[in-house]
């Protein structure tokens, strides 16, 4: 584990232009996602009856907002906004990941800015593997949400949460986060310019430590957006206001560090 920590922390310091532009691209999406939102929320904010409402007043609210939603077209160009937010995150994902893993495969023999090399020599397999592996992982919710809202509304329990909903969520969900890990190890051969097979056979050979760095670095993030929840909250004002602005450059940061990290397990020759 050390040593493949160290090997990504090397790469990551001779590339931390990549970190630069990643914390970039998260700031400026947190902040356009922030007013959107704002701009949806707050003006049904302001309908809410002030006083505090009566039961008659609350379900008048409730029944305009429902009559808005379904009867006319008042949020419809929201919705539209929203789908072009999604269209757009999904069509920067991949461009983004095809310059991390050229840049991971390529730093001992290329010089230069090898992200941008890498957006354009890669960007193409990357979109296809995105796609597939978005597919992939959407494809059980036709089967597993119309069950989960059907077993919500017929009779819930604690006993049906913990023999039938619980499971089928955790199952989803673990499947999910190790389908990413196979298209991972083919990202990985997509950047190193390998067939993917022998780049899959690679990754499952290597499974364990690449899936125990995963784990290592998830451990690692949720201690430290914990630390910074808790100091903000202990420490109000300007000090919270400079931990949560600085937190997205330490998050963009602990996901290079993982990820190049990965990459060296992966890529790992024994001696």
């Amino acid at each position: 584990m050390k040593l493949h920590m160290r090997a990504g922390w090397d790469w990551l310091k001779d590339h931390l232009y990549i970190w630069i532009i990643l914390f970039l691209y998260q700031l400026l999406w947190g902040f356009l996602l922030y007013r959107f939102m704002d701009s949806i929320i707050m003006p049904i904010l302001r309908r809410y009856p002030n006083p505090p409402p009566t039961e008659m007043s609350s379900q008048l609210f409730l029944l305009e907002s429902q009559f808005q939603l379904t009867k006319t077209s008042t949020y419809t160009p929201y919705l539209w906004i929203i789908i072009a937010f999604i269209a757009v995150r999904m069509l920067l994902t991949p461009i983004i990941q095809a310059g991390i893993c050229y840049s991971m495969a390529n730093h001992r023999t290329e010089s230069g800015l090898t992200f941008f090399k890498g957006i354009a020599a890669a960007w193409k397999p990357f979109a296809l593997l995105y796609i597939l592996e978005t597919a992939l992982l959407l494809a059980p919710a036709y089967w597993v949400i119309p069950y989960l809202a059907e077993s919500l509304a017929s009779n819930p329990s604690w006993k049906l949460l913990l023999t039938g909903i619980v499971p089928v969520s955790l199952g989803w969900l673990v499947g999910g986060w190790l389908l990413h890990h196979l298209f991972l190890f083919l990202q990985f051969g997509a950047g190193a310019n390998m067939p993917l097979l022998l780049a899959l056979k690679t990754g499952i050979i290597r499974a364990l430590p690449v899936i125990g760095l995963s784990l290592l670095f998830a451990l690692i993030s949720l201690l430290c957006s914990t630390l910074v929840t808790t100091a903000a909250m202990l420490w109000t004002g300007m000090t919270a206001l400079i931990l949560q602005q600085a937190y997205p450059a330490l998050r963009a940061l602990l996901k290079l560090w993982s990820i190049s990290s990965r990459y060296h397990a992966w890529d790992h020759r024994e001696p």
